[in-house]
């Protein structure tokens, strides 16, 4: 049975089986508004007769479920086709100077919990320099090795020569890193970055990785992120 309102005050003597149209003959669903509806307090979806629907979390949208099927509140990460920032970290400090076996730069380490299946873009700008040096005028350089180490394996590798002579460490080398993972809604990724040497020429200190300090001044490695949904 189909019934128009009037007014406000027949709204409480319709069947629940009935269909309401608000300034329609003809509705076609259980309410059928044709005009503008404000609403001033929560806007709840799916529940049953015996629960209130969800309102959502603050930033969420409404995503059709299609026919039959109540609307659910999802964030932008759990749209298909986004993107957004997964973490963007930076270092607080220097690696071991001159070893020849991998130590982590300090800062750039995080523990990740993917908020949604997809594919995660990752970069990291790693400065390296090498340790402070006595001698004069004989070039000195070190070859080291960057890794990102994704679950404690190494996934992704960089390659940097810093050299100079005499004050060597100031002299720093930009490494950039890019790789991709793919992630799984729920599961948690840990990524650490490290560096090593893997050749040191006329006994030089070795080099570092990390945040890079010459006379006042200062510069972070970094390590971002990017999320893109399936």
């Amino acid at each position: 049975m189909k019934k128009n309102l009037i007014s406000g005050a027949l709204l409480f003597s319709i069947t629940i089986y009935g269909q309401v149209g608000i300034k329609t003959d003809t509705p076609q669903k259980s309410l059928h508004v044709n005009g503008s509806l404000q609403i001033t307090n929560e806007f709840n979806v799916g529940g049953d007769a015996s629960k209130a629907g969800s309102a959502g979390s603050a930033g969420q949208i409404l995503v059709s479920q299609g026919a039959g099927a109540p609307p659910t509140w999802n964030s932008l990460q759990g749209l298909s086709g986004q993107s957004s920032i997964a973490f963007n970290v930076f270092s607080t400090g220097k690696s071991v100077n001159g070893s020849t076996t991998f130590n982590s730069i300090p800062g750039l380490n995080y523990t990740y919990i993917a908020p949604a299946d997809g594919v995660l873009l990752i970069q990291a700008n790693v400065y390296t320099a090498l340790g402070a040096y006595g001698g004069t005028g004989t070039l000195i350089f070190t070859n080291t090795q960057i890794a990102i180490k994704v679950n404690g394996n190494e996934m992704f590798y960089g390659m940097s020569t810093p050299m100079g002579a005499p004050e060597a460490i100031a002299n720093p080398e930009t490494t950039v890193i890019i790789g991709q993972i793919n992630v799984v809604k729920g599961q948690t990724y840990t990524f650490d970055t490290v560096v090593k040497d893997v050749y040191k020429y006329n006994q030089t200190t070795g080099a570092y990785g990390g945040t890079f300090l010459w006379q006042g001044y200062s510069s972070s490695s970094s390590i971002i992120a990017t999320l893109i949904t399936n």
